[in-house]
């Protein structure tokens, strides 16, 4: 009894020994022992008797499988179809409820406003207003102007008028004061009715010298196309509230798409001797690549909508080109592409100035637009070299400006969908990828149902991107 015992604690030792040095050699081969003791420590899951399967990965770990496949599909040819790479990289995904995605959007107060030009009165009153004025001898010291978008207005806010033309020297300008000169002029609201607003000039040019208005300000000439840049209110003394404002977001749609790819070979032609090693794996890899492609372009330029057939219902996903209103040129037009230093900076202070985006954004280039960048000094002295960026996981090129950080990358689908020469800025923190069915593989088995001798799968996804903030992404484009 004592001699067994001894060699069970032999053989205890000597397995330990075994399970030591195999964990150390694993560790040797992987580069460090800490991993591997991880991996030991935390084998923690669902205990499973008998061989490993598709099913039962399903079933216990649903999403081992799917993440699986959806990096096998990131990896292939992933610069190839950029938008697609970096979306699952990101991984800014939320699980959708359905195919038909509701969703959505606000923003801050606009600053900004115009005349209404349906308005050709005098501006003498409230049935009266204008959108453009010229004294032309008749001073006014208030006017009555009608905007395009009188829910951001409020009694006691004030207003600028950029730019204007008054008569006389800056600091003395009176009516009929010799020369002329710019002035930005601040007028002070009085009162509201409707989209018509009583304004009155707190600055700009007085009552010409010995009129009634000699000493008070009087409107000035302004055309139908000033810009009324809205800033703070101002209220008396004794004021103690102001009109409520609220803003409620706008409720967009988008559709995800069942993107499918099916793939196909016959019993025989698995047989068949070949002169090249192409199989089923091939077709496969193949398809894949023919799938994103096509998603890539659907997640661009596709028209959103909903197909109704009897009882089907096919969903089709608007490209996030489609809800992008901010419109970039270059060149002169007549097929001139040339950029300008002026032009360069422009873009860059019109992206990132004013909105409420992030600091670094990415620009997926047409070659047209990327041989036009090229020859632009500025752009080549801040470019940093070609490398791989592995949060995005594809090759970029960093630019560097006061404004805030550019990633291009190229887009070679936009040679095919006839943008070789745009571009698109995205600001990648206010895209959303919706997914109702994950990447996913079925294997169907057309044998048992007497369909045909054959191996398949079906590769689908049901999906969709929405942009929030549109005014954080633009699209580049030549003049025509």
């Amino acid at each position: 009894m004592r001699k067994r015992t001894i060699v069970m604690i032999l053989w205890a030792v000597a397995a330990a020994v075994i399970v030591a040095a195999a964990m150390s050699v694993a560790a040797w081969l992987s580069g460090g022992e800490s991993d591997v003791m991880a991996a030991f420590a935390l084998a923690a899951g669902v205990p499973l008797a008998g061989t490993a399967t598709v099913a039962a990965a399903e079933q216990y770990a649903p999403e081992l499988t799917k993440e699986d496949i959806s990096k096998s599909v990131v990896e292939m040819m992933p610069s190839r179809t950029p938008l697609d790479t970096i979306m699952r990289h990101l991984k800014h995904n939320v699980k959708a409820q359905s195919q038909k995605i509701g969703y959505y959007q606000a923003s801050y107060k606009p600053v900004v406003d115009r005349m209404d030009s349906s308005a050709g009165g005098g501006g003498t009153s409230q049935g009266d207003a204008t959108s453009s004025y010229s004294y032309k001898g008749a001073e006014m010291t208030t006017i009555f102007i009608k905007v395009e978008s009188p829910d951001i207005w409020r009694v006691h806010d004030t207003l600028l008028m950029r730019n204007l033309t008054l008569p006389g020297t800056f600091h003395r300008a009176v009516i009929g004061g010799a020369g002329t000169h710019q002035d930005d002029v601040m007028f002070y609201v009085l009162s509201k009715s409707g989209g018509v607003l009583e304004i009155v000039p707190v600055n700009g040019v007085k009552g010409s010298a010995g009129g009634d208005n000699a000493d008070k300000y009087v409107v000035p000439d302004f055309t139908a196309d000033c810009e009324l840049i809205r800033m703070g209110q101002a209220k008396s003394e004794l004021a103690i509230s102001t009109e409520p404002f609220s803003i409620y977001p706008s409720l967009s749609w988008q559709y995800c798409q069942n993107f499918m790819a099916q793939i196909e070979e016959s019993t025989f032609e698995r047989l068949t001797r070949k002169e090249a090693n192409w199989g089923f794996s091939n077709l496969e890899a193949v398809n894949v690549l023919s799938m994103k492609m096509e998603m890539e372009l659907s997640m661009l330029f596709g028209q959103g909508g909903e197909y109704t057939q009897g009882n089907e219902h096919t969903y089709f996903t608007r490209g996030i080109t489609r809800d992008i209103e901010t419109v970039l040129t270059y060149g002169t037009g007549s097929g001139d592409r040339s950029i300008t230093k002026e032009q360069y900076n422009g873009w860059l202070k019109e992206v990132f100035d004013g909105n409420n985006g992030s600091t670094g954004r990415l620009l997926l280039a047409g070659s047209g637009l990327i041989r036009s960048l090229s020859c632009v000094d500025e752009f080549q002295k801040n470019m940093a070299p070609l490398g791989k960026d592995n949060a995005l996981g594809v090759d970029v090129r960093k630019v560097q400006s006061y404004f805030g950080s550019l990633d291009i990358v190229l887009a070679p689908l936009f040679l095919q969908a006839g943008w070789e020469d745009y571009g698109l800025i995205l600001d990648l923190e206010h895209i959303t990828k919706h997914e109702f069915v994950p990447m996913s593989v079925t294997k169907l088995d057309l044998k048992k149902s007497g369909q045909k001798n054959a191996d398949a799968r079906v590769i689908q996804e049901v999906s969709a991107l929405t942009l929030r903030y549109p005014g954080c992404h633009a699209i580049i484009k030549p003049k025509a």
